[in-house]
């Protein structure tokens, strides 16, 4: 709280001179009562309802922006830990980042579209410092173009009455992001060329017929283009100034209004709606899952694959058509205040397109969005008693997708706010009295989340004011933040942490406390390598103006400090190595926070002041070795193994042939090992759903939503392989003596 206010007080000071300033310096000022994304939110104005239904809606440098923009540029410059300068250097990194951002895989811009802006390119940051952002918006302008110019050609090709010849020997390479941009438009067309043949190649190869697969192609690239021809300004804005914040920093970064509304979503699990996840499906919003528990669902009308039509507010108001539009924007038509009513016109899923519409009329209340919060899996695992005798036993399996926290009902001091500890709290006291012999916390895929909530986690398997996590400033000055003074270890038993590739941040910072503090053992894939800390603020917090409306102008989301293990070791760049290494389909090289050109380096500071609450370290070759006795004699393992390293050389091709018999050779190679697979799976009585399938040709949004929604809850239920072998881990534990001692005390 005191470094909040000290920011507060810096920054109002820093954009004292901001009414000034801005003034005089924006070319196309716009008042905030006539900014139609301003007013969207209070009264959805006919200005921003005619941008909406717009097919390419008109992009202005709004004041919003410019306010936005120049904020950011103090804050970044005077309060992020490196504090770097927008001079000419920083100038043309944003030049770059900026055409990087839009066009990532350099598919719909030439290297001289980029030239024709190149006088621009040291004065990027006198853009952001005075928020004048013309030139980023009239670059988007041209991109915009160019996404016209090329899907039109995409779907000229498909005109053709034979359109590609599949006995040629050609290549296309789908990943670019490292090539360089292409010179001239016989180039570009080319490789446009190439993408329509592979994507009609993959349909055909899936024994699509042609008429279909021009069809679905066609449609394929007219929503596509028509999603980006809908980009707003604030979308543009957005853009650019992100830009600028991944030049400073890779975790840095400017959020909208309508995103930053969305991440306090994504953290706090909650949200005033209906209770349904929605995905674009050709012209459609579709409801995707109905939540459970929601309005939705005790509504009892919506079901998955419902189309939505059209959206009215209250009980009479006028339905309004929402049929191509942005997801976004429908979902902010349908999401509003508690106890309030929307009325959603659909096409029910098993209807088609021209059958009569239904109206399902849905008071919105609030939505716990459960499906994303800590689960805790049970599974009987084999164990054998000093004389060889098999018995089973119950091990605890909590996944934990993120580090979640509801930051304003945990502020207004509510009971029993939504928050990854206060999850986990309630599934650790449900366990006693069930006779679970020991815990795995799988935290594969977590992201991080909450620095708090690793603190107050961490104190229910190590206890009260102990140090979790040290942090530093960009002067060097060192806070450790300890467990709550009121923790209580809820769980003494054996703890095992899967983590993988992509477990980030807090995960990091917890997995690394596991291992410090001896209390558990780790398992899984090296981490992403993330040892830096964000704050996060409104922008309107930053300016106090009399006689200005309450406008809303974003989130920035910056780094202003590193942290450390407390043995002393930053987790940046390095990650955390589990103890016991497991197989991975990751590519280390290509994936972390090491592959950042712009990542901050690894450093280590002195140890904190801490005692390991268990001594596990001499036990750990004991569990490795009873982990490879398992592995060398495990059929399962032997195929999960397998399936990684495949799956591995599939993700590093880089390049496709375009040639029908190579592809035919190469499917039927790959249908083989799937097969194989799946027979080896089904053999050990396993999951059918494996690790990859066979390409389908299709994009997200074009396959079975009820198969897509059936696989997704088979992999929800079932226990992986690398769980399993958690868990046998986990057990083991239970026979070290330091476990088997706590049993004789709790026993006497």
């Amino acid at each position: 709280m005191k470094f909040k206010q000290t920011l507060l007080a810096t920054t109002l000071a820093l954009v004292s001179t901001y009414a000034v300033a801005h003034t005089l310096e924006t070319t196309q000022p716009l008042l905030a009562k006539n900014n139609p994304k301003v007013q969207a939110d209070k009264d959805d104005s006919e200005a921003a309802q005619s941008e909406r239904k717009t097919l390419e809606p008109k992009l202005v440098p709004e004041r919003s922006f410019a306010k936005a923009s120049f904020i950011m540029s103090r804050v970044l410059t005077h309060l992020e830990y490196e504090k770097l300068p927008l001079d000419h250097e920083m100038s043309k990194k944003i030049f770059k980042s900026y055409f990087e951002a839009l066009d990532p895989m350099k598919v719909f811009l030439l290297q001289s579209d980029i030239d024709k802006f190149d006088q621009y390119k040291i004065q990027m940051g006198d853009m952001i410092q005075t928020g004048r952002l013309e030139v980023p918006f009239d670059i988007f302008k041209l991109y915009r173009e160019r996404v016209k110019s090329r899907f039109n050609y995409a779907m000229s090709l498909l005109d053709k009455k034979q359109p590609f010849d599949f006995s040629k020997k050609e290549e296309y390479t789908a990943d670019r992001t490292k090539a360089p941009w292409l010179n001239t438009e016989e180039e570009i067309q080319d490789l446009w060329r190439k993408k329509v043949k592979n994507d009609y190649l993959r349909l055909k190869l899936a024994d699509t017929k042609d008429a279909e697969i021009v069809e679905k192609l066609k449609r394929r690239y007219k929503n596509n283009l028509n999603q980006i021809l809908r980009s707003n300004s604030e979308d543009v804005a957005e853009l650019f100034l992100n830009a600028y914040g991944d030049s400073t920093d890779p975790h840095t970064s400017y959020m909208s209004p309508s995103t930053a509304k969305n991440f306090q979503v994504q953290m706090s699990l909650s949200v005033d709606g209906i209770g349904a996840v929605l995905q674009k499906r050709d012209e459609y919003g579709m409801i995707r899952e109905v939540v459970a528990g929601g309005p939705a669902q005790k509504n009892g009308q919506l079901k998955p694959g419902d189309r939505i039509v059209a959206v009215g507010q209250g009980k009479n108001g006028p339905m309004e058509d929402v049929v191509d539009w942005r997801l976004d924007e429908i979902v902010k038509k349908i999401r509003g205040k508690r106890g309030s009513t929307v009325r959603i016109e659909y096409i029910p899923s098993e209807e088609g397109i021209d059958s009569k519409t239904k109206i399902a009329t849905i008071v919105r209340d609030q939505v716990m969005m459960e499906d994303q919060a800590a689960r805790l899996k049970m599974l009987e695992v084999d164990d054998k008693d000093s004389d060889g005798k098999s018995t089973k036993k119950k091990v605890a399996v909590i996944e934990i997708p993120s580090f979640y926290e509801d930051f304003e009902a945990h502020k207004e001091r509510k009971a029993n706010f939504k928050s990854i500890t206060n999850d986990v709290k309630k599934i650790i006291n449900d366990l006693k009295g069930k006779d679970v012999a020991a815990l795995v916390l799988d935290l594969r895929n977590d992201g991080g989340g909450s620095l708090g909530e690793t603190a107050r986690l961490s104190g229910l398997f190590i206890g009260a004011d102990k140090p979790v996590v040290q942090v530093s400033d960009a002067e060097g000055r060192v806070k450790v933040l300890k467990t709550p003074r009121d923790a209580d270890a809820l769980w003494q038993k054996p703890v095992v942490v899967m983590v993988n590739r992509l477990s980030a941040s807090a995960s990091e910072i917890f997995a690394g406390l596991i291992q410090d503090y001896q209390r558990g053992v780790v398992v899984g894939d090296r981490t992403w390598g993330k040892g830096t800390v964000q704050t996060m603020s409104d922008l309107s917090d930053f300016i106090q103006m009399r006689g200005e409306p309450n406008e809303q102008l974003g989130a920035l989301k910056w780094t202003i400090q590193k942290f450390f293990r407390v043995n002393g070791s930053s987790t940046q760049v390095k990650g955390v190595e589990p103890d016991i290494v497991f197989p991975s389909a990751f590519n280390r090289e290509e994936l972390g926070e090491s592959s950042y050109d712009n990542a901050m380096q690894w450093s280590e500071i002195k140890p904190a002041q801490y005692k390991a609450v268990l001594d596990l370290d001499s036990a750990l070759s004991q569990l490795k070795s009873q982990h490879e006795e398992r592995a060398d004699s495990s059929d399962s393992w032997k195929l999960f193994k397998e399936e990684q390293e495949y799956s591995l050389e599939l993700s590093n091709r880089k390049k496709t042939s375009l040639n029908y018999d190579d592809r035919v050779k190469e499917r039927q190679e790959m249908e083989k090992k799937r097969e194989s697979f799946n027979e080896r799976r089904k053999a050990l009585g396993e999951s059918d759903v494996g690790v990859f399938k066979l390409d389908d040709g299709l994009s997200y949004g074009e396959g079975d939503l009820k198969k897509e929604l059936a696989d997704e809850e088979k992999r929800k239920k079932n226990l992986d392989t690398s769980a399993r072998e958690a868990a046998n881990i986990a057990l083991d534990m239970t026979h070290l003596k330091i476990f088997e001692k706590g049993k004789k005390n709790k026993k006497d």
